[in-house]
């Protein structure tokens, strides 16, 4: 995602509140924050999770919310990706996990 000009030292914090509220809910492996070195403003998250079951569980958390509304506030299309073993998912997934009983 684009952290807002000017504005990602505050992207960065917040990824960095939401990594540690992550750590509490069960299957949490490690979360990193990366940041472009000619592109301050370009921000990465990523988290790695033990099992689908809990990655479907942390989605539908308040935590997950805090991370899609950080995201909103980018000022280009933010891309979300979720990897898997076989696979590679997009916002579409996320919303079948937060909007269904899967």
């Amino acid at each position: 995602m684009m952290a807002r000009p000017n504005r990602s030292i505050e992207a960065v914090e917040a990824l960095r509140a939401i990594r540690v509220a992550s750590k509490m809910d069960r299957g949490f492996i490690e979360g990193r924050i990366y940041q472009e070195v000619d592109n301050p403003d370009s921000l990465c998250f990523e988290q790695d999770w033990s099992s689908e079951p809990e990655l479907k569980s942390h989605i539908r958390s308040t935590c997950f919310t805090d991370l899609l509304m950080l995201m909103e506030t980018s000022p280009e299309a933010p891309l979300l990706e979720i990897h898997s073993v076989r696979d590679v998912f997009g916002i579409n997934y996320v919303e079948a996990v937060r909007y269904s009983d899967c």
